[in-house]
């Protein structure tokens, strides 16, 4: 079971993502997302709205930590050249389908080593 971090600022949004990382069998993690508010590090994978510029500068911060951590865009906006820096997996435009998040996942979490 993967840890995964919903970086979303609608709560619409960040549910559907929940309930999509659950019915996969993973956790869904919710940050903080306020200035200085340390993200966890137990995390496997991000899931990011890359326009949320509290949720980005987060990310960009827990990237520093660990710059393995595979992330997914999932965003109103195409990628861009700041979000590409961030070197997404994948990169969903809004709106989305559920099976383009899952395939999203699988694909992130492809490799990705995860603690019995």
């Amino acid at each position: 079971m993967a840890r995964i971090l919903i970086c979303e600022p609608h709560a619409e949004v960040r549910a559907l993502l929940g309930h999509v990382v659950s019915r996969l069998g993973h956790e869904a993690v919710y940050p903080v997302l306020r200035p200085g508010a340390p993200l966890p590090d137990d995390v496997h994978l991000v899931l990011l709205e890359p326009a949320d510029p509290q949720a980005d500068a987060a990310v960009r911060a827990l990237l520093r930590r660990n710059e393995a951590l595979p992330i997914v865009c999932i965003s109103i906006y195409p990628p861009s050249s700041d979000s590409r820096l961030l070197a997404p997996v994948v990169h969903i435009v809004k709106p989305f389908g559920l099976s383009e998040v899952e395939l999203a996942l699988e694909t992130a979490l492809d490799g990705v080593t995860l603690a019995a």
